[in-house]
């Protein structure tokens, strides 16, 4: 059985396996630092990221964050899909979708208009399962990389 709940109902021990599990994937490393500040945007009320969490059978087995984004050119809401990881073992057994579902839920409640998500252009077996829900765009993703260590400009 699937159970989809808020993250923080699964605690921060929990969710930092699956988030850091989500980060090797893409080869990047997490900090503590980084995991309490992630927690803290998820935990608490100043800024719009929220999460959900995939239990099966009662274990956490997949999470899920995103948030609002204002779309002026619409004049609508959409939601941006930060980041979905499921556990390899979980997979291709309708929990990647189950958080779909909710998080469609959650932007039809909202009256948002769009999900967007993006991923990596390598990641093949994403693509295939996203394929299943939307349509890949056109549009070219850019970062521009503040200077600093901690993303403010120096003076």
């Amino acid at each position: 059985m699937i159970e989809i709940v808020e993250v923080r109902q699964i605690g921060f021990a929990k969710w930092a396996e699956l988030y850091k599990a989500y980060a090797g994937f893409y080869k990047v490393s997490m900090t503590q630092q980084q995991l309490q500040t992630a927690w803290g945007w998820l935990d608490g009320h100043e800024t719009e990221l929220r999460g959900l969490a995939a239990l099966v059978d009662g274990e956490p087995q997949g999470i899920i964050h995103y948030r609002r984004f204002l779309r002026p050119m619409a004049g609508e809401v959409g939601i941006f899909l930060d980041d979905i990881f499921v556990c390899p073992s979980a997979r291709r057994k309708g929990v990647g979708k189950a958080l779909l579902d909710r998080l469609e839920n959650v932007a039809k409640a909202q009256g948002c208009t769009v999900i967007r998500w993006i991923t990596a252009e390598d990641n093949r077996g994403a693509h295939k399962f996203y394929d299943q829900f939307a349509h890949k765009t056109s549009w070219v993703t850019y970062d521009h990389k503040m200077s600093g260590n901690d993303g403010h400009e120096k003076k």
